[in-house]
């Protein structure tokens, strides 16, 4: 068995792993989206007097729709194709005004899912561990152990130009240890199957990809269930388990718990 998937396996089961994981990603209880009280009051104004398009375009201004709809990404883009599409607009409108104006607030005031703040969570977590988080210019001269600063684009942009990066993925970490460049997608996969199972499997596609230009390695930073003998797996089920598929990856496809990205840093120096 691969030994990072064997550490981050014995990890996973011993005593504390999650609490220390909540170091990483805490669970924030106040993800709430926020909508101010003049917004809320025109939003009600427009909610009372039955304005639908102007009731929509308002909430289409908001971090979050109250209600999902297939259509409502189409309105964000295309703020005209209110004016155009008369039944969708009254469909829209006629379950806003069934829900109640209590609901749509509530509804469009509804937390942010924790498993999309992830990368930002362990963004915001590599400047604790020890090794500087450097511009590109300093990332680039630095002889040592650094991570270079910057959200998705950043990160993927420097990867392209820099190392021949060609996946259309964001990453999470783009580290330097000495002259070897690591790239990094993180993910917390909370449960088994729909999203959290094509989120995996993007993650284990990242590491197997290969690029163009220079040698870098390819890591996947996973935690969460994963790393837990599945149901599917005891009984046998044909179609591979999360569990499967990583104790079955080889020397070189790293994936790990991010609890031991430090560890799997200091083997290469």
């Amino acid at each position: 068995m691969n030994k990072w998937v064997e550490k981050s396996i014995n990890l996973a089961n011993s005593s504390g792993y999650l609490d220390k994981l909540a170091d990483i990603y805490p669970v924030n209880l106040t993800l709430a989206r926020t909508i101010n009280p003049a917004e809320q009051e025109k939003i009600k104004d427009l909610f009372n007097r039955k304005r639908a398009k102007e009731l929509i375009n308002e909430l289409l201004k908001l971090d979050r729709f109250p209600i999902d709809d297939p259509y409502v990404g189409f309105l964000r883009k295309d703020k005209g194709a209110i004016n155009k599409n008369p039944k969708t607009v009254k469909r829209i409108s006629n379950r806003l005004y069934r829900m109640g104006l209590e609901n749509l607030i509530m509804g469009a005031s509804k937390e942010k899912s924790p498993s999309r703040q992830v990368g930002q969570m362990f963004r915001k977590w590599i400047h604790k561990i020890g090794y500087p988080v450097l511009s590109k210019s300093e990332f680039l001269s630095i002889d040592g152990v650094a991570f270079l600063d910057g959200g998705d684009a950043a990160l993927v942009n420097f990867a392209r130009e820099e190392l021949g990066y060609g996946g259309q993925k964001g990453l999470d970490a783009v580290l330097k240890v000495g002259d070897k460049f690591i790239l990094a997608e993180t993910k917390l996969i909370t449960t088994n199957g729909g999203t959290q199972d094509k989120s995996f499997r993007e993650g284990v596609s990242f590491i197997k990809a290969k690029d163009k230009k220079r040698d870098i390695i390819k890591i996947a930073i996973f935690d969460g269930v994963v790393w837990i003998v599945s149901e599917k797996a005891k009984l046998g089920k044909k179609k591979l388990s999360l569990y499967e598929t990583v104790i079955k990856l080889k020397n070189n496809e790293i994936v790990l718990s991010a609890l031991l990205l430090k560890d799997f840093v200091e083997s290469l120096r």
